[in-house]
């Protein structure tokens, strides 16, 4: 057997080099021409480098699945400039909650993200546990699969109600379709039984990975939605996950600057805060896909941030969304807004394509159509800072799942729901401080509401949060004018249908 020595920069993130986006360090490696049993997996990060694919499928999850479960609510919208964004329709079909079980292609695109994270685990699940080595840190890389999977049923639940459940001991063939209630028990008993093995520290050395931070997060998440998906409340058990994450010996807490959370090298703040409890890691080089900024900024602001290509001048937010945020609150530099610069200080100028009248590039917070809007109209998202002098599409920017400040608020919401306002409004107010917004003093479901939505604006859980709160098919926004209380769920894709024929369609599709 021929054996080479080279020298290899990896990253420290415990994934060995699959999930990028951490510092790099320098080290020495040897490389064999043949795998010897004996040596391979002998750790923990060795275990992991066999799971790792799984963990880098998640990159899948900001486009389609945030995207659906952001362009179908209040938060943000696309509309058609002229010919651009229109997509068959698809943009506008969201917008109005006239979606279909073939359009738009999100929906399908979300079903096959979470499916095809659950045939990757179910496969290494099955090669773990037919490995006969005991390995210390084994049982902690089988837990994180294991909160993978039950991570990509948490979405699938939330989104399509009635599933399918595959596991690594499912027979082949076509499965049946499981209710609502019964997915909802094996998600809860996939995190119960994975949390003890999995590493409770924070940090670089478990920075992207499944923790028991994390998988406590996800438990509040689908506690703080039970009576959605079961018809039973389980406030108490979303009162007690809440406090599993703040009492954690891993110390989260909030990150003095908001926006840091977003930033290009999100990651360095792994040890010094804490705030960031589960991220997706991207590269854009190696690991792409983090391509925001060129979602929501105007085609002539790619000078004015060095980027190599034009910007897309799609996302955007409506104006009783983006009012929702007061002037001296921190959050709203998140949002660009007014006449727009470029390097010189000058209001940049265009030539918009829908009416063909030169103007000065002013974002406007009103959208005055949605099938013909002008190129300025609809407010813009930075919330994840641009990467300046970029030659790529896609950005260095770690995609936050879990935070601090959503544990915080959920803890809130939990207390409310039992009659605690008081401590409730103790919570909401720490995160309003860290915003430099006044106290609020007193608090009900709906101030609530609106502070979820000022706080994890474009985060992914919009649609989520206006569900529970009953907001989602009773009440309209600009341009949604469809209240059917049926998408309260989307219908299963027809794809899905025909492939396999134990599924049912959901009720009113």
């Amino acid at each position: 057997m021929k054996r080479y020595t080279i020298k290899k920069v990896l990253t420290v993130a415990s994934l060995a080099g699959v999930l990028l986006g951490v510092q790099a360090c320098e080290l020495d490696a040897e490389v064999f021409d043949q795998a010897e049993a004996s040596k391979f997996p002998s750790n923990e990060e060795e275990f992991l480098s066999i799971v790792g694919s799984t963990y880098g499928q998640l990159r899948g999850f900001l486009d389609p699945v945030l995207v659906l479960n952001e362009a179908t609510t209040d938060e943000l919208v696309v509309p058609t400039r002229g010919p651009d964004w229109y997509d068959n329709g698809s943009w506008q079909q969201m917008a109005k909650h006239e979606w279909t079980p073939v359009s738009p292609g999100q929906m399908n695109g979300s079903w096959e993200w979470a499916y095809g994270i659950i045939a990757s685990a179910n496969i290494n699940l099955a090669g773990l546990k037919n490995n006969n080595l005991e390995v210390q840190g084994k049982e902690t890389v089988v837990s994180e699969v294991r909160m993978l999977r039950a991570f990509a049923y948490f979405w699938l639940l939330d989104m399509f109600g009635n599933v399918a459940i595959l596991t690594e001991d499912t027979p082949p063939g076509n499965p049946p379709q499981n209710t609502r209630q019964e997915v909802y028990d094996f998600i809860e008993k996939e995190i119960l039984e994975s949390l003890p093995n999995l590493r409770e520290d924070a940090g670089l050395a478990t920075y992207s990975r499944f923790t028991q931070g994390a998988a406590n997060t996800l438990l509040a998440k689908l506690y703080l939605n039970a009576e959605v998906y079961t018809g039973t409340p389980q406030w108490q058990k979303a009162l007690d996950a809440t406090n599993a994450v703040i009492n954690s010996p891993a110390g989260f807490a909030l990150n003095d600057d908001y926006l840091e959370n977003f930033a290009v090298n999100n990651v360095r703040i792994a040890d010094t805060y804490k705030e960031n409890i589960f991220v997706i890691p991207y590269d854009k080089v190696l690991a792409g896909g983090m391509n925001m900024q060129m979602r929501t900024l105007h085609y002539a602001q790619g000078v004015v941030y060095g980027l190599a290509a034009s910007p897309w001048n799609g996302f955007a937010t409506r104006a009783e969304f983006y009012n929702k945020f007061s002037d001296t609150d921190k959050r709203k530099a998140m949002w660009l807004a007014g006449p727009q610069l470029d390097n010189s200080g000058q209001v940049i100028t265009y030539t918009d394509a829908v009416d063909n009248k030169e103007k000065d590039l002013v974002f406007t917070p009103e959208i005055s159509s949605l099938e013909r809007a002008l190129q300025n109209e609809g407010v813009r998202n930075v919330k994840y800072e641009v990467q300046r002098n970029n030659s790529r599409n896609d950005q260095d920017n770690d995609l936050v799942v879990f935070r601090y400040a959503d544990v915080l608020l959920m803890k809130a919401e939990a207390l409310l729901r039992l009659g605690n306002a008081g401590e409730a409004l103790l919570l909401v107010n720490e995160v309003r401080e860290r915003a430099d917004v006044a106290p609020l003093t007193s608090i009900t479901l709906d101030t609530l509401l609106e502070e979820r939505g000022r706080e994890l604006a474009w985060e992914g859980w919009r649609r989520n949060d206006l569900i529970r709160f009953g907001k989602y098919t009773g009440s309209t926004w600009q341009f949604k004018t469809n209240t059917q209380p049926h998408r309260i769920l989307f219908p299963i894709p027809a794809q899905q249908l025909s492939n396999n024929p134990n599924l049912k369609q959901n009720p009113g599709y």
